[in-house]
């Protein structure tokens, strides 16, 4: 083999030479893109992260300007009615009778949850409890075992009814643990309990249907009645209402939407001739105790929603089991604010809200 004359050498090297920097220069160019997208990427969220902030705290505002409003409007009805029945009353659009406009092109949405519609879950007996579980769809023995479990986790003085729901059972499980032997705080609450938790999840740990109809019918918070002006089949039937008869209050009120005139009672007593019951039962009453108000302020893409469980001023109703006898206990005023009494129109139990969230962060005032 003939050694390559110089000259051929020299431009070979060349060659070489600038293949290198060539290939220095695209490696230092990759790494620059690379280090400039992980920067723009960071940016981002940065940028986004700002952002939201500005829109929790610009929607924030409009949110309670426009709960206190509706607070205000549901104040004059029930000044002028004495109590709070039904948005039939002409509550249900209360930042229209109000005049209320929100800032900018921001759009406020109002809607009501009549908690004290529903049944009331720390006033529920075994009884009770017994008959919603079955209304939720379970066989009447396991509605009875899961009913007893259920007890047993919420009420420090109940005795089990079965055995294997005895609260010493906890501590034999894979996670040993104690009942907190107080009313349900949430319903998730109900994935801790024995004998209760494979009725309302799936196998893979998810609330089921019949846990979001739970919610839908029974309420965490305590009142003495049902108020038949809002309550579902499911709650007038644990209250003690025939099928036939809540089929008739059910077509009563829809007649009158149909004929554009909201119907509501002032009392159970006035829903006896349309149930045609002599009388009805005492767990049934007329008048709103315990109301979740839903805010939801829209602007653009931004969304926040704030949520806030009130009760009227003479109300008896609050978190744990309460009767006209045992009214729940004020908290005790600030030392600081002794001095002067706000005369606020609604008691506040609790206060959920979120910017572009369907899980908004809970805030519970009592």
């Amino acid at each position: 083999m003939h050694p390559l004359p110089p000259s051929q050498k020299n431009r070979l090297f060349a060659r070489a030479q600038r293949g290198a920097v060539i290939l220095l220069v695209l490696v230092t160019v990759f790494l620059a893109a690379f280090l400039m997208s992980r920067f723009i990427q960071r940016a981002g969220l940065e940028l986004l992260a700002d952002a939201r902030a500005a829109d929790e705290a610009r929607l924030r505002v409009e949110a309670y300007s426009a709960l206190e409003v509706t607070l205000a409007v549901l104040a004059d009805f029930r000044a002028i009615d004495t109590r709070l029945y039904s948005p039939a009353q002409g509550w249900a659009e209360p930042l229209q009778y109000a005049g209320y406009e929100p800032a900018g092109n921001k759009r406020v949405e109002i809607s009501f949850e009549d908690e004290s519609a529903k049944v009331s879950w720390p006033n529920a007996d075994q009884a009770t409890l017994q008959l919603l579980l079955e209304q939720a769809g379970l066989e009447r023995r396991d509605a009875e075992q899961a009913s007893d479990a259920l007890l047993v986790w919420s009420r420090p003085d109940y005795s089990p009814l079965a055995s294997g729901n005895d609260a010493r059972n906890y501590e034999r499980g894979e996670l040993p643990h104690q009942p907190p032997l107080r009313a349900l705080e949430s319903w998730q609450e109900l994935a801790a309990v024995r004998s209760v938790r494979e009725y309302f999840y799936d196998e893979f740990g998810q609330p089921n249907a019949r846990w979001h109809w739970l919610g839908a019918n029974a309420s965490l918070f305590a009142f003495n009645t049902v108020n038949l002006n809002a309550a579902s089949p499911a709650a007038l039937s644990v209250a003690g209402l025939s099928p036939s008869q809540t089929t008739s209050l059910q077509n009563y009120f829809a007649a009158g939407l149909g004929a554009g005139v909201g119907r509501y009672f002032h009392s159970a007593a006035e829903a006896e001739s349309i149930t045609g019951a002599a009388s009805l039962p005492g767990k049934l009453g007329a008048h709103v105790q315990i109301l979740r108000i839903h805010v939801t302020v829209h602007d653009g893409a931004a969304v926040y929603r704030l949520s806030a469980v009130v009760v009227p001023p003479g109300e008896v109703a609050g978190r744990s089991a309460v009767s006209p006898r045992n009214p729940p206990t004020p908290a005790k005023p600030s030392p600081t604010l002794s001095a002067k009494k706000l005369d606020y129109p609604f008691r506040i139990l609790e206060i959920q809200e979120g910017v572009n969230s369907d899980g908004p962060r809970l805030t519970p005032l009592l």
